[in-house]
């Protein structure tokens, strides 16, 4: 047997342990509510985070299933063991939890602003009396959560980025937080209740951040985390993913 298809055994023996000795996919899980990144169409999963990471768990040649949902939900279902989750940003708290891949994609996260009503921002404490709007169970860093804890940084909870902007046009909240990839105008044009040309976004990020894939530390799978990194590191280093990037970006 040669030392690839001794590799590719090896995972599939080790992925099948971990799944109960069952021919089951691993699922991976992920928000069905942030295009171009990850989204649904016809039924399928596409986007840059859900493609990129499609290319590596093919080429691992291990059974997986991809289902996305709301990112509450999916959070949820990957801290309890039932499978992986892509599009995870890294805080303290969820290395606690989580074991982390090398970044899938990176990105800048803005605040988004109903025009008119632009604010100057420069840091966190400039947030202070703001109300910001978030997708439920997402975390932006340290800095982020230790703000929300502290009471320095008020946060509104939505549960998909239309409900968001929804929010900001009738003046409810001042700001939300979304990822630089997010096309805005595709969402105003999927909802009748979305006024067009109505949302900016300020000019300096929030922060810049990397989507992960990960799996609860209870599994015991830096093994498979291991063969995803090697994929990750291949392709952006060859530029195998700017086609992928490209595709959904323009």
């Amino acid at each position: 047997m040669s030392v690839s298809k001794l590799h590719v055994l090896v995972l599939l023996l080790a992925l099948l342990a971990v799944r109960g000795a069952q021919a089951e996919a691993f699922m991976v899980y992920g928000t069905h509510d942030g295009y171009p990144k990850y989204y649904e169409e016809a039924g399928q999963a596409k986007g840059i985070v859900v493609d990129i990471s499609k290319l590596c768990l093919d080429e691992m040649q291990v059974p997986y299933q991809i289902k996305l949902m709301p990112w509450a939900r999916a959070y949820t279902l990957a801290e309890r063991g039932g499978g992986g989750v892509i599009g995870l940003s890294m805080s303290e708290e969820r290395l606690l939890l989580f074991d982390f891949s090398e970044p899938i994609f990176t990105e800048h996260i803005v605040l988004i602003v109903k025009k008119g009503r632009e604010f100057t921002y420069e840091k966190i404490a400039d947030l202070q009396g703001k109300l910001v709007g978030v997708s439920i169970g997402t975390s932006y860093g340290t800095a982020f959560d230790e703000a929300v804890a502290n009471g320095s940084l008020t946060i509104v909870g939505f549960n998909d980025s239309r409900s968001g902007l929804a929010m900001l046009q009738r003046e409810r909240i001042d700001a939300i937080l979304m990822g630089s990839s997010v096309d805005i105008g595709k969402l105003v044009e999927g909802s009748p209740d979305l006024q067009g040309d109505t949302f900016a976004a300020l000019p300096v990020p929030f922060k810049s951040d990397s989507k992960h894939m990960g799996i609860a530390k209870e599994l015991k799978m830096g093994w498979f985390l291991q063969q995803f990194n090697q994929c990750l590191r291949r392709g952006h280093d060859a530029g195998a993913f700017d086609s992928i990037i490209y595709e959904y970006s323009n």
